[in-house]
């Protein structure tokens, strides 16, 4: 009777332990991986200081540098390492934001990714900004596939063949699929060209993970540059994606980081019952991602863990990979020894596209000393043109393009003072979400105040707008004012559809914006510039 007591006792006892293994999800694993991933570098190939400033030699050796490529192949040879199974994955926006592109047009961000072993990459929407033949010619030189689900390029000369919506990537004898999805706005806020759709992304990427399933691949990676906001929509409106590594928000998932918006990774509930884990990694190359992941054989996630590496200081930079980034970055120093000027204090540019910000101030003031002669009395900047801050003290050219890296020229035009506050109303519309906006209007020449607890469309409270003299009174819903505006905005960039529909007399002939806003500098040396309450919230 004992025996069999304790026989029953020990069938008890299993029964329970597999009734709580199935309930609590601790299932065996049977694989494990480890996601490495980046988003949004923007051409920050070399280190730079807090303000997204070119490091020198001096400040590297403060210890005020991070980022830089030499630095993120340390961290990522560190993790390599450790041993076990990797990915290396970058969610888009390579392109645009420093010298290094503004000279080679994404041919140095091709080596350096091609010297790192990336896996896979989506298309951001900057990918587009110089348009399809330099995407196209950055694709060619790349040794992985560049990813989008929810581009159709068939009707494009350049680019016809060269985005695959997704790779199967084989690791350990794991068949991996990996989707790429771009920002579903990459017509309104980029470059694209006429030849180039942009289907749905949540059907799309639907199709994507079909397809897979079709082929027998029981692990997806969602690789997307629709920022968090949408990486959450689609982890709730798509089955069968385990992982989504996210872009374009810039914002950084992560544990015990005083910046980070949320946990990393950040689990949503799927359609199918399951969890979806969603990182992404800030911005710049500040961090780069780790994520590991365990799979049971059916492809289950059974654990998701990691938090981000902080590339500061205590990271030091490979120095092979160092050699390299000097080798490119030779030929920049002669823009960036040209000294246009200083500044008493820094120039940030932290908060551009959620409020007024001295980086905003200082083109929106350039731009309007530029159109004044063609009758501007006011400028409006998009907040996402501003792409990084500049320190106190002397202001070079290298500078300047770094913080301003667009190729935009100048255009002058008339609208009503209904159609600009309809303007304005756009520009503040998506404040207050973690995504921000690059749409967020940097002006000269107007004041305004919102209150970002109503909702869009209602937010503006005040309006002035100054006359030829500088003096400023309410805003005439019947007058007409002469605005000193972008070309990209001019083109309807970043939603601003109001500029090319209702716009008049316009001026495009203009200057490039860089040299107005070099002139500028070198006129008002030494700059003294604070927030000055033009915008008021």
């Amino acid at each position: 009777m004992q025996r069999h007591s304790k026989i029953k006792i020990l069938l008890q006892v299993i029964v329970v332990a597999f009734v709580f293994q199935s309930t609590h999800g601790f299932c065996k694993t049977d694989f494990s991986l480890t996601i490495l991933h980046t988003n949004d570098i923007h051409a920050h190939l070399a280190a730079f200081d807090a303000l997204g400033a070119f490091c020198s030699k001096e400040k590297e050796t403060a210890g005020k540098c991070q980022g830089g490529a030499a630095r993120l192949a340390t961290a990522v040879a560190r993790q390599r390492a450790k041993g076990g199974h990797f990915l290396l994955l970058d969610a888009g926006d390579q392109f645009q934001g420093t010298l290094f592109f503004t000279k080679y047009k994404g041919q140095a961000c091709a080596f350096f990714m091609d010297r790192l072993g990336y896996d896979a990459m989506a298309v951001g929407n900057h990918e587009f900004d110089d348009g399809p033949a330099t995407l196209a010619n950055f694709i060619r030189a790349l040794k992985f596939p560049i990813l989008a689900a929810n581009v159709d390029a068939s009707r494009s000369q350049q680019l016809k063949g060269l985005i695959a919506p997704y790779v199967v990537r084989k690791v350990a004898g794991r068949r991996i699929g990996i989707i790429g999805a771009t920002q579903p706005k990459a017509a309104q806020i980029s470059s694209p060209g006429p030849d180039i759709a942009f289907p749905a992304i949540v059907p799309a990427v639907k199709n994507a993970v079909a397809a897979l399933r079709k082929q027998g691949v029981d692990i997806v990676i969602l690789l997307s540059h629709a920022g968090l906001s949408g990486d959450k929509k689609i982890a709730a409106k798509v089955a069968g994606l385990d992982v989504i590594v996210g872009g374009h928000s810039h914002v950084l998932l992560g544990n015990g980081y005083p910046e980070a918006v949320g946990p990393c990774p950040l689990a949503i509930d799927a359609p199918d019952g399951g969890k979806t884990y969603i990182v992404t990694a800030g911005y710049w190359g500040r961090y780069l991602g780790v994520l590991h992941v365990d799979f049971d054989a059916a492809g289950k996630v059974t654990r998701a863990t990691g938090n981000p590496v902080r590339l500061d200081a205590a990271v030091p930079e490979d120095p092979a990979t160092l050699a390299e980034v000097e080798r490119f970055g030779k030929p920049l120093e002669a823009f960036r020894a040209k000294v246009l000027g200083k500044s008493d204090g820094p120039i940030g540019a932290a908060m551009c596209r959620q409020e007024e910000c001295a980086g905003g101030d200082l083109m929106a003031e350039a731009m309007l000393a530029g159109g004044r002669s063609r009758g501007a009395v006011a400028a409006i900047f998009n907040g996402g043109g501003v792409r990084a801050g500049m320190d106190a003290g002397k202001i070079t050219l290298g500078d300047l393009l770094t913080a301003y890296p667009f190729p935009n020229t100048l255009v002058v035009l008339s609208l009503t003072g209904e159609d600009l506050l309809a303007v304005l109303e756009h520009g503040v519309s998506a404040v207050g979400f973690n995504a921000g906006s690059g749409r967020f209007p940097q002006v000269a020449g107007i004041r305004f105040a919102l209150d970002i607890t109503k909702p869009a469309g209602k937010r503006i409270t005040a309006v002035s707008v100054a006359d030829a003299a500088g003096h400023f009174a309410p805003l005439d819903p019947k007058a007409e004012y002469r605005l000193a505006i972008s070309d990209y905005m001019a083109r309807g960039g970043d939603g601003y559809a109001i500029f090319k529909t209702k716009g008049r007399d316009v001026d495009g002939d203009g200057d490039p914006l860089a040299d107005l806003l070099a002139r500028y500098i070198t006129t008002h040396s030494p700059l003294s510039l604070k927030p000055d309450g033009r915008i008021g919230q």
